[in-house]
């Protein structure tokens, strides 16, 4: 992970295959945004922000589905995600939001797992370059 080079092997019928996990849409934000595929990027870091999302609903007890509860998170939170977003499809705005986006993934990690979030920290900050 260090080099943050990934390759992904397994099996599925094709109806059903699709990235899901949270590092691939930072992975792919990063790379959309190098080859200058810069809505593929916002697309992927809505991604990143809407994993965040999940992941603080299901600290607060909340639904964490598709954002059924998203506005009863605290507005502390809400405002750094709204901070986070890409307001342009610049590429300085698309380093910047993915850099943010990433940093408030791994903050929102650290809420549930400290040890988790200090060994995705070297891979987190490859991510967001």
């Amino acid at each position: 992970m260090a080099s943050s080079l990934q390759i992904d092997v397994s099996f599925w019928p094709d109806d059903q295959f699709r990235a899901i996990e949270p590092w691939l849409y930072g992975l792919h934000a990063r790379s959309a945004i190098a080859r200058g595929r810069r809505w593929q990027a916002l697309m992927m870091l809505d991604g990143v922000r809407d994993q965040t999302i999940a992941l603080a609903c299901v600290r607060h007890g909340l639904n964490p589905h598709h954002g059924r509860d998203a506005d009863k998170l605290p507005s502390e939170l809400l405002d750094e995600l709204m901070r986070a977003r890409a307001n342009t499809t610049d590429d300085h705005e698309l380093r910047r939001a993915n850099k943010r986006s990433v940093e408030a993934l791994v903050r929102e990690i650290a809420r549930h797992d400290e040890a988790l979030a200090q060994r995705l920290a070297r891979p987190a900050e490859a991510l967001a370059l």
